[in-house]
């Protein structure tokens, strides 16, 4: 998905003025094409988060698109107040790249882990947020912020796979897509929602599964048959609960008055360890050793 993100802005630039790219002294491997084709308008400013944006702020003050990049972590919560005052609070075209969703940083601990990085941005409602589950839908965000701009949050994860290789699908609202016709309704978002396609246990006829790609400050009305018509609905994500895509999809189903079975699989933040582990490993320990197993029941 990161390499998919560089091919699409590099794409862009060849074509149209090309935005500012600012790391935080990271995407080694990843953005030295842009770098080449286009240094003049990359600056990596050093483990210096909070210059950054407000680096990146002031850059897009002066009619600029620019792309801050760096581990998800670092590039909110450290960041957060330049964030809010700097980017939001002006509506600048700056689009905060995070990379390494949930614990794709498993190894190196909690310190890395962005399990609550969805919960501290989705407070600044002035911010989109991208949540895509492959590369095509990283592109479609990359694209999206290049042709609107705005202030923007792309949560960028490790994923290869392309979801619609796996399952046919029909797009359902601007960056929601449906995988499956059942009536077992499952919401998703993020590199973990090709978990539920992979699994043997998902069935086309009796699963439903609707991609958040765009994790939107409200749910809308685009997705409000698909709500009403489902027997059940389940969340699946790995972050914690406030602030997340279930907290909204609650919501939803409050205000519309959808009496259904709610169940929703995330990350328990007051009981989470720090020991480290492989992705899949800490998933498993964090949301359930079953945790696909019942979200498809």
């Amino acid at each position: 998905m990161r390499n998919t993100f560089v091919e699409t802005v590099l794409k862009f630039s060849r074509n149209n003025p090309p935005p500012y790219l600012i790391t935080g002294d990271l995407g080694y491997s990843v953005l030295e094409l842009f770098q080449k084709e286009f240094p003049s308008k990359f600056i990596n400013v050093g483990i210096l988060e909070q210059s950054m944006m407000s680096m990146s702020a002031g850059i897009a003050s002066q009619n600029q698109k620019v792309f801050a990049y760096s581990i998800s972590n670092f590039s909110t919560f450290r960041a957060l107040e330049q964030i809010r005052l700097d980017i939001a609070y002006h509506n600048l075209d700056v689009c905060v790249v995070g990379v390494g969703t949930g614990f794709q940083y498993g190894s190196a601990g909690y310190s890395h882990w962005a399990i609550e990085d969805l919960s501290a941005v989705s407070g600044l409602e002035k911010v989109r947020i991208f949540s895509p589950s492959d590369p095509e839908s990283a592109s479609e965000a990359v694209v999206d912020f290049l042709s609107n701009g705005g202030p923007t949050y792309l949560r960028l994860g490790k994923q290869n796979l392309t979801l619609n290789t796996i399952s046919s699908f029909v797009k359902v609202g601007k960056h929601i897509n449906q995988y499956g016709t059942g009536n077992k309704l499952i919401a998703s978002h993020g590199s973990i929602a090709i978990k539920v396609l992979q699994s043997k246990n998902f069935d086309q006829n009796l699963h439903k599964l609707i991609v958040f790609n765009e994790i939107p400050a409200s749910i809308n009305e685009d997705v409000y048959e698909i709500f009403s018509k489902a027997q059940s609905v389940k969340v699946l994500e790995d972050v914690v609960y406030p602030g997340s895509l279930g907290s909204k999809i609650c919501r939803f189903l409050l205000e519309k008055r959808l009496n259904k079975t709610f169940d929703w699989i995330g990350v328990d933040g007051k009981t989470v360890k720090s020991a480290g582990g492989s992705e899949e490993y800490l998933r498993l320990r964090e949301l359930g050793t079953n945790y696909i197993e019942n979200i498809l029941k």
